[in-house]
């Protein structure tokens, strides 16, 4: 009794604990499966959001260099003609730097040397104009400029004052004029323009470097998108994610139907395979219960065991059959006859 207590109990712990294993199983094989999918659906949220910001969002500015030319007088000496360049807008000589319906600030910046040619030159006159592809001006425009003045005074304390660095080089005495030519200049689609032309209208000025500088204006969401990058990556990034977990809740949730419908109607089917067993258990029993009601039927319509018939001196027994055997149904006939002479012997 307690040997089959004991072992009972060690059955009972040995299932329980089979069982908890199992369970225990699925549902670290379902974490990691759900993590492993929330990882790829954020991964895909990102990519998406970089996608769309990439071909949303323009670029914000374009830095270009202006490299002026001009033609030389015949001594050799100044220039004979207005200093001039001709800017280029196809990135990579294929697509345009401009996109469609954005506005942009056009700005041209100019160092300039404060040498007395540039103090006494005074205002002078700088032009810009865009082009399309036949070279035809699609729009124009004309700004002056001159050195911010500088009294002698101030001159002298400034020299004074960063003569050290003016001395190592680490600082120039020179001035930087910006001229703005547009403030909300908006490409066309259809006539896009493809390049730039600079143009100073003065034949003694002098300058170090010039610079086109294109700024794209934002509004919208555009607007938002770059002022607010993180706040605006983690809202698209969580909508994206927020679809994604829908749709893959919606086909897992399909997935499970499917399986639902498909094991109700394997159901169905073993019930039906089931019922058509018991039907036949069923027509087997009735038919071998015709059997055994012929067979009694049969058996009844004989005479009994140890009857005797005497017919012309012959005595005949008839036995029935066996109550072992009733499925042969046979009949045994002994028939004994007694002569007068074995009598009197």
């Amino acid at each position: 009794m307690i040997l089959m207590f004991i072992r009972n109990t060690i059955d009972w712990f040995q299932e329980t604990t089979k069982q908890s294993f199992f369970k225990l199983k699925n549902a670290v094989t379902t974490i990691i499966i759900v993590i492993f999918v929330f990882i790829i659906l954020l991964w895909l949220s990102v990519f998406m959001y970089g996608s769309f910001y990439y071909s949303y969002m323009p670029t914000e500015s374009y830095i270009l260099p202006v490299h002026l030319n001009f033609r030389t007088c015949d001594v050799g000496m100044g220039a004979c003609s207005f200093p001039s360049a001709n800017i280029s807008l196809l990135k990579y000589g294929q697509e345009n730097m401009f996109v469609t319906g954005q506005l942009y600030s056009i700005v041209l910046n100019l160092d300039l040397p404060e040498s007395n040619i540039n103090k006494e030159l005074g205002m002078f006159i700088v032009k810009l104009q865009l082009y399309n592809k036949k070279g035809e001006s699609l729009s124009s425009a004309t700004r002056s400029t001159m050195l911010h003045y500088r009294s002698e005074l101030l001159r002298v304390l400034d020299t004074f004052v960063f003569s050290p660095l003016l001395l190592s080089g680490f600082v120039e005495q020179k001035q930087m004029l910006t001229i703005e030519f547009f403030s909300n200049y908006v490409d066309d689609a259809y006539n896009p323009a493809v390049g730039i032309i600079v143009e100073i209208q003065n034949l003694h000025v002098q300058l170090y470097t010039m610079v086109l500088k294109m700024y794209a204006k934002f509004t919208g969401l555009r607007y938002f998108l770059y002022h607010w990058p993180m706040m605006s990556a983690l809202f698209g990034i969580s909508c994206n994610l927020v679809m994604l977990l829908f749709i893959a809740l919606l086909s897992w949730y399909q997935c499970l139907s499917t399986k639902k419908s498909n094991s109700s109607e394997y159901n169905s089917y073993d019930d039906d395979f089931e019922s058509l067993e018991e039907r036949r258990k069923r027509i087997r029993k009735m038919m071998d219960k015709e059997k055994e009601d012929k067979r009694l039927s049969t058996s009844k319509s004989l005479p009994e065991f140890g009857e005797t018939e005497t017919l012309g001196g012959e005595t005949t027994e008839e036995l029935l059959p066996d109550s072992d055997n009733t499925s042969d149904s046979f009949l045994r006939h002994r028939h004994i006859k007694h002569s007068d002479q074995d009598q009197d012997s």
